[in-house]
């Protein structure tokens, strides 16, 4: 199966989107023991890892799976930030924005 660079990096937003919900509720599973927020997780990380290797179909593995990481990195500190009360310092909003940088480039001169 073949697929167009963007499709690939369509299927990886989708990926990531789906990791990300997962990834804010775990929180509200309480453990796994909160039925709801576990089906939602679950259903989210297998939908995650679904597309996310429908994408390595086009797009080499360091670079997928770099920026699934950095855009989980970045938006579930935003959503702990936002939903969770959790504090973000200056510290972490730069190593943030370092994120976003080495992801950047990475997506753009990473590959051959």
């Amino acid at each position: 199966m073949s697929i167009s660079i963007t499709a690939a990096y369509i299927f990886l937003a989708v990926s990531i989107a789906a990791e990300l919900v997962a990834a804010t509720f775990v929180t509200a599973t309480k453990g796994f023991t909160a039925l709801k927020p576990s089906l939602i997780c679950l259903a989210g990380y297998l939908t995650s890892y679904l597309f996310f290797g429908i994408t390595l179909l086009r797009i080499d593995l360091g670079i997928t799976y770099a920026t699934w990481g950095a855009a989980g990195m970045i938006v579930t500190s935003i959503a702990g930030y936002l939903y969770y009360k959790q504090k973000l310092t200056k510290i972490g909003l730069v190593a943030l924005i370092c994120i976003i940088i080495a992801t950047i480039t990475l997506n753009l001169w990473g590959s051959a």
